[in-house]
């Protein structure tokens, strides 16, 4: 299979490590560093307790590949998301399928313009990467990959979870992806935003009343317009479930903090953001949401 991933950042880095084992695998990304490091030195990976391995994988700047791949997968941030697919557009022919691995919510409807909707997949996985350097990463944690298909195209994701596995890389189709979406956001809604206003570890969520009653009230709010969506959960469940994650990852630094500490754009308008959007849609206030994400 001829796989392209945009985004050569941390996690596209490894899914480029780990499918170039069975697949032929290209990176694209708007960095002349990054393309230029990868292609001198190749993607040094590194795992706790486990050897560092040098993975051979051609990179290209944005723009320069010339033909229809049979996947594209999105490893951008998810407000790049729409420049990145039209600055490649040349990768996607009339059997290309595309696939989103990204935190957010809302990328659906922008790949949308791009190909039909039986062509597109989305999905959530259980890999934590850290990007050391341009071409240097730390895979510090494994886990599932899960696919679906918004439309029910549950052959397409069947082919594409098929194509992981037998790159050793765990993925399951699954025929109700929005669910695994908000479980993912209910995390990313909590942890990100709190942790990035404060400038501190995951483990604030758990540790701090403040803040673990500023989680609860995003987690009922979410929950609320996720069962307008068409996804029941309990919140208190969910607030349990975020809990034991942030106890987990305690030490850890969540993404959006890491991107406020460096200055970089982040990405709450895919995420709080999209559950404003939602509940505008709903008739359902998310007065919590909307705070998060004008701050």
């Amino acid at each position: 299979m001829n796989i392209g991933i945009i985004g050569a950042g941390a996690m596209g880095c490894l899914y480029a490590c780990l499918l170039s084992e069975k697949q032929n695998v290209t990176l694209f990304d708007v960095s002349p560093a990054t393309k230029d490091a990868i292609n001198e030195n190749g993607i040094v990976l590194s795992a706790y307790g486990e050897d560092t391995h040098t993975f051979r994988v051609p990179a290209l700047l944005s723009g320069e590949g010339t033909e229809a791949l049979d996947l594209v997968i999105l490893f951008v941030k998810d407000m790049a998301s729409e420049a990145a697919l039209a600055g490649n557009r040349r990768l996607i022919g009339e059997k290309t399928v595309l696939l989103s691995l990204q935190n957010g919510m809302g990328n659906f409807e922008i790949m949308e313009k791009f190909v039909p909707a039986d062509r597109i997949l989305l999905g959530t996985t259980k890999h934590n990467c850290v990007a050391e350097a341009p071409g240097r990463i730390y895979h510090s944690g494994a886990g599932v990959t899960h696919i679906g298909s918004p439309s029910g195209n549950r052959a397409a994701a069947d082919r594409i979870s098929d194509a992981f596995n037998a790159c050793g890389v765990e993925a399951v189709a699954c025929d109700d992806v929005n669910h695994l979406i908000w479980e993912k956001l209910f995390v990313n809604m909590t942890i990100n935003p709190i942790t990035a206003l404060l400038g501190a570890e995951i483990g604030v969520i758990a540790e701090d009343e403040n803040a673990r009653a500023a989680a609860d009230a995003l987690i009922r709010e979410a929950v609320a317009v996720a069962g307008a969506d068409g996804e029941t959960f309990d919140p208190d469940s969910v607030f349990e479930a975020l809990m034991a994650t942030a106890s987990r990852l305690s030490t850890g630094k969540a993404s959006m903090c890491q991107d406020i500490e460096r200055h970089r754009r982040t990405e709450i308008d895919f995420i709080n953001g999209a559950v404003v959007r939602l509940g505008k849609k709903y008739g359902i206030p998310t007065p919590a949401h909307e705070m998060i994400v004008r701050l």
